[in-house]
């Protein structure tokens, strides 16, 4: 019983580190994002810029975690690496970009995030129950 409460502890702080990553077209011009879950920007993480298996560009995100990218090809992956294994990964279409203000994202993430809480509690407690009810 111990130890299950230490592995949901244990994955519960995994989740403190991820890398997020956001994408927005403006202008023809890719702009990147990145930043961790607790809102800070990933500063100086690494940036790599794949069309298909070819790697177009590799630089790193400014002090802010942006990266501005004049787009040459339609379909693209974009990588961000944090070191210690934390990274963020998403191919994407450049013409099916919108323009979403970074703020509103991450409030629809923050909202995602308590989401998960909630039905992570909500299982717990199921799980909770049902063992005392068995043990009887």
């Amino acid at each position: 019983m111990k130890s299950l409460v230490l592995i949901t502890l244990f994955v519960c702080s995994l989740f403190a580190h991820k890398v997020n990553l956001f994408i927005s077209n403006e202008n023809d011009t890719i702009n990147i994002y990145s930043y961790f879950a607790n809102g800070k920007p990933c500063k100086n993480c690494k940036l790599i810029i794949k069309n298909n298996d070819n790697i177009i560009l590799k630089d790193t995100l400014d002090t802010n975690g942006k990266y501005n990218y004049k787009a040459k090809y339609q379909n693209i992956e974009v990588t961000i690496d944090a070191t210690g294994g934390h990274i963020a990964k998403e191919n994407i279409v450049v013409g099916t970009l919108k323009e979403e203000d970074i703020q509103v994202h991450k409030e629809k993430e923050k909202a995602s995030e308590y989401e998960k809480i909630v039905l992570g509690l909500f299982i717990l407690f199921v799980f909770f129950f049902l063992l005392k009810r068995f043990k009887r």
